[in-house]
């Protein structure tokens, strides 16, 4: 029996309100506890209603990080740029003060920032307090897509690595940017709560197919799923 909820909603207005609450409630105790709060948080466009709710929140946000699951290796301002997306999306409002911990460095390649990327990454709250996901339609998650060279590294439960430099040509959902940096899963799975945040049928068949296969090779979200360490909560809405 896989270590997951479902919490299923009818539309995507109560979906993205209701992780938006969740959310809050996991940082605000988190504060509570300790006085500080660590927020990993994914890009892609799915949830920036999310992060514009959140934004609006009487955090206390001073006490709080935020750093990302996974990047492209781009330009902070690039198009593309996830940081960018975080930036507009999220620390706004009340959430302008937060604490941001960046995935690209200024080292030109991804393999040769994976170091410092380590660094930095050590210096953020562990266990996380939050993790946010989401996933492709080909059961990626941060920047695992099926088929690259190192997914079975990236994947080992004993990684000692936080971050994890990708090589994505040839992925089709990669798109024009396949030069990326990802958490692992030993670091996501170092998390207090992890949250996966998805919509629409084909994705939730592909966590139910996930379910029945444990092999990473055709879905690398079957690793996050079928994994004993830490639960996961998803939701998820047509």
């Amino acid at each position: 029996m896989s270590n997951i909820s479902i919490k299923r909603f009818s539309d995507r207005e109560s979906l993205f309100e209701a992780v938006a609450i969740r959310c809050q409630q996991q940082l605000s105790n988190v504060i509570a506890e300790q006085g500080i709060a660590s927020f990993i948080v994914p890009g892609g466009s799915t949830p920036a209603p999310v992060f514009e709710r959140l934004s609006k929140t009487n955090l206390d946000w001073k006490n709080i990080t935020i750093a990302l699951s996974d990047e492209r290796w781009l330009e902070r301002d690039h198009q593309q740029s996830n940081q960018r997306l975080i930036e507009s999306t999220l620390l706004i409002n009340q959430a302008k003060n937060a604490r941001f911990v960046a995935m690209k460095n200024e080292i030109k390649e991804a393999s040769l920032g994976e170091k410092d990327c380590n660094f930095a990454y050590q210096k953020i709250l562990s266990p996380f307090s939050l993790t946010l996901l989401g996933m492709g339609a080909d059961g990626h998650f941060a920047s695992l897509f099926p088929g690259i060279n190192n997914l079975e590294s990236a994947l080992a439960p004993d990684n000692e690595k936080q971050c994890i430099s990708i090589d994505a040509t040839g992925s089709e959902v990669a798109g024009d940017y396949p030069e990326r940096m990802s958490l692992t899963l030993s670091a996501i799975l170092k998390s207090e709560v992890i949250v996966l945040l998805i919509t629409g049928k084909e994705k939730l068949k592909v966590i139910e197919n996930s379910q029945k296969e444990s092999s990473s090779k055709k879905y690398p979200i079957s690793k996050l799923i079928n994994q004993k360490q830490s639960p996961v909560e998803i939701y998820w809405c047509e």
